[in-house]
């Protein structure tokens, strides 16, 4: 197989997988945002009005666990932000794993 294949299938996979990240992190920013109106979900502090593009940033920086604490929950909210926590370790560690998997396969293919 051409070598210029096996880069072109590691980038797409690459691509793919910021796509479906990406998706992730919108769902659950809806999520927040949904919940945020309900009553008895709690709320966020640190920003006068949380609008929808607020939530998805929140969501970024708690499915990274980057977590800059500009916007902070509070009551049960605070439940789905640590699943959402363990949910982004666990698919980010899980990616890149399987596209080193993909890079070795590719790897060894060169070598035979």
């Amino acid at each position: 197989m051409p070598k210029h294949h096996h880069r072109r299938r590691i980038i797409l996979l690459i691509l793919c997988l910021l796509l479906l990240h990406s998706m992730e992190i919108w769902v659950f920013g809806l999520g927040y945002f949904a919940l945020q109106h309900l009553a008895g979900f709690g709320e966020f502090v640190g920003i006068a009005h949380l609008g929808l593009l607020d939530c998805v940033y929140y969501s970024a920086t708690v499915f990274t666990t980057l977590g800059f604490g500009d916007i902070v929950p509070v009551g049960p909210i605070r439940f789905m932000t640590g699943l959402e926590a363990v949910t982004g370790l666990t698919f980010i560690t899980w990616s890149a794993s399987y596209t080193f998997l993909e890079m070795l396969k590719t790897w060894d293919d060169g070598q035979k």
